[in-house]
């Protein structure tokens, strides 16, 4: 598993690639080292790390959501896989998931600015 300061894998580089993406100077961080008590959203891969934000920051339980829940409305697809140690094909996958949650993420966004 990755550590702080590591730097993204191959296969995320060569997916992200395809995303024009450069993410050469890229470091993994640790969210005990942010500012998440002072973000208005934090959106999470997978439930598991949701559940582990919400232990570890309960007073902002109300703004933690994995990707998929906050755009879609499937209670049983809320997990994007996480592909560290899988072949590029899941990298692959898991980036095209990701991809169609920020679309759907921007629409939702774009939306709400119509509605006030």
């Amino acid at each position: 598993m990755p550590k702080i300061g590591d730097s993204a894998t191959y296969n995320t580089e060569e997916v992200m690639k395809e995303y024009d993406v450069d993410m050469r100077k890229h470091k993994t961080t640790n969210v005990q080292c942010s500012n998440i008590e002072s973000m208005d959203l934090i959106l999470c891969a997978t439930n598991s790390h949701k559940r582990i934000l919400i232990q570890m920051y309960p007073n902002i339980a109300d703004k933690i959501f994995t990707m998929k829940e906050y755009v879609q409305n499937d209670p049983n697809d809320l997990d994007i896989k996480d592909p560290w140690g899988y072949d590029v094909s899941v990298y692959r996958y898991c980036a095209g998931q990701i991809d169609k949650c920020i679309e759907l993420l921007i629409e939702k966004i774009q939306m709400s600015n119509k509605e006030e």
